[in-house]
């Protein structure tokens, strides 16, 4: 679906206000945004994807300043609303409820690099490892980690960038040790 081929008086008119013309748009726009979400979403979320973002379209469209950006503009929505429910999805995990097969990840080529991180993960205080990984591990935005953790915005991001630097800290004088045993 492009902007030329949805016809751009008809987008015109329902930026403006049309009624019969913002309806007919929502109309001529569901099958594409329907195909879209069934890409992008995983299957449980695509009708909540469709929905949201038809009605961000009937709520928004006054604001979108030109129709020829109209067709990425509503893509744009489509893809956001399918990010929105995969994350509202994810389980909250503690860590120390986690198997502990579960902190290793089988993809990683180096055993002992990644036994090295665990650990350096692990000697993280509370406070600084649960921040890290729902920022670095979940991909929760600064605003839901913060939710989850029950501070300030400010107080997640000045943690994070405390986790980060204890972590760095802690796997450089790691691999300074793997280096020296190995020469």
């Amino acid at each position: 679906m492009t902007a030329h081929v949805i016809d751009i008086a008809l987008i015109d008119r329902a930026r403006a206000g049309d009624r019969r013309a913002l309806e007919n748009l929502l109309v001529v726009c569901k099958p594409a945004v329907e195909r879209y979400a069934r890409r992008s979403c995983e299957s449980e979320d695509v009708e909540e994807a469709v929905q949201d973002a038809l009605w961000i379209l009937f709520r928004r469209l006054g604001g979108l300043r030109s129709a020829a950006a109209f067709a990425s503009w509503l893509f744009q929505i489509v893809r956001r609303a399918c990010v929105s429910y995969a994350r509202r999805r994810r389980a909250h995990v503690a860590l120390h409820v986690l198997p502990e097969d579960a902190l290793r990840d089988d993809r990683a080529v180096d055993a002992e690099l990644q036994a090295v991180l665990c650990s350096a993960i692990m000697s993280l205080q509370p406070r600084y490892r649960d921040v890290l990984l729902l920022k670095d591990l979940q991909g929760c935005s600064a605003g839901e980690t913060a939710g989850k953790l029950g501070i300030s915005e400010e107080a997640a991001r000045s943690r994070l960038h405390r986790a980060r630097a204890m972590l760095r800290e802690s796997l450089t004088g790691a691999e300074g040790r793997r280096e020296n045993e190995a020469g």
